[in-house]
């Protein structure tokens, strides 16, 4: 017997049932409407920064150890926390890069006793990137909760279903992508996807290139680009296995496009911020395939 309540189950158990005539809140009707909603983001471009640079101390500095901080905290699908490299790839019949080094790290929230615990007599650098990465954690599961509250008119009980007794699960993703020279026929930066999870609150990205497209993997794609003050919140496939695919709210499809100015030798290292937040005790049975329908497409055409 597992441990988690099926989709179906949390949803009888969390009285999840929608309120189709509610009145809306801003942040529904966006949502209902376009995909994605506009929200207010009470850290600055520094906070993001400044947790950054620490994670390039580190790597500088105590790689080794920042290594160590990896480990899969939870048995669900995407359940792996701590430090990864990841190299580029390069498609091996065009020559082309697919994918852009970079490091990220993911914060979550049962593994600061393990961290702390494991790197009590480690170097100070890494103890204060993970303190600083627990305080900006912290502070985006503030932000998620407001953003739950205002779906509450339409999707009542959510809060529950999300942080239930107070408690989170969730993932904080801090992504830190070498400077490289550009060339022509450089592919995008994150691939056209759905998220995992249940919301995302696009936090931070000092480049340009976010895109979203509300009707699917056909949908017209529209770019946001963050501003200060201002993150965005969208929802993932776990959304969609709880509340089902006639919800007025549903999951986004969306990717990063490279997009580089004329005349650019070299871009610089840039950094994103992303929080993926899931509901505690279900297991929304999400697969690979869900999140990238595109999979699906490609072997009904091999076929």
């Amino acid at each position: 017997m597992s441990e988690y309540l099926s989709p179906s189950q949390a949803f009888e158990a969390y009285k999840l049932q929608p309120r189709q005539n509610a009145e809306r809140s801003n942040t529904e009707r966006l949502l209902e409407n376009t995909g994605i909603a506009a929200i207010e983001m009470p850290l600055s471009a520094h906070d993001f920064e400044r947790l950054s640079e620490g994670m390039g101390v580190c790597i500088e500095e105590c790689p080794e150890l920042l290594a160590e901080t990896f480990y899969k905290a939870d048995s669900r699908y995407g359940g792996e926390v701590g430090y990864v490299r990841k190299e580029k790839k390069v498609d091996q019949r065009t020559g082309l890069q697919t994918d852009d080094p970079k490091h990220y790290f993911h914060f979550m929230e049962r593994a600061r006793d393990y961290w702390r615990n494991r790197f009590a007599a480690g170097p100070k650098v890494l103890r204060d990137f993970l303190e600083d990465g627990f305080e900006i954690h912290d502070a985006m599961i503030g932000v998620a909760k407001q953003t739950v509250a205002e779906l509450e008119n339409t999707h009542p009980n959510m809060s529950q279903l999300y942080f239930p007794n107070n408690e989170s699960f969730s993932f904080l993703r801090l992504l830190r992508y070498d400077g490289y020279e550009p060339y022509e026929g450089m592919g995008e930066v994150a691939k056209p996807h759905y998220d995992i999870g249940g919301v995302t609150i696009q936090a931070y990205a000092d480049a340009p290139g976010f895109w979203a497209a509300k009707d699917g993997i056909d949908g017209e794609r529209r770019h946001f680009d963050t501003a200060p003050g201002q993150a965005f919140a969208f929802l993932g496939k776990g959304h969609e296995k709880v509340y089902g695919k006639d919800d007025s709210m549903q999951p986004l499809w969306h990717g990063v496009d490279r997009i580089i100015p004329a005349g650019v030798t070299f871009v610089p290292e840039r950094t994103a911020v992303i929080l993926f937040l899931d509901a505690p005790e279900v297991d929304y049975h999400v697969r690979k395939s869900d999140t990238l329908p595109q999979l699906a497409r490609t072997a009904l055409v091999n076929a």
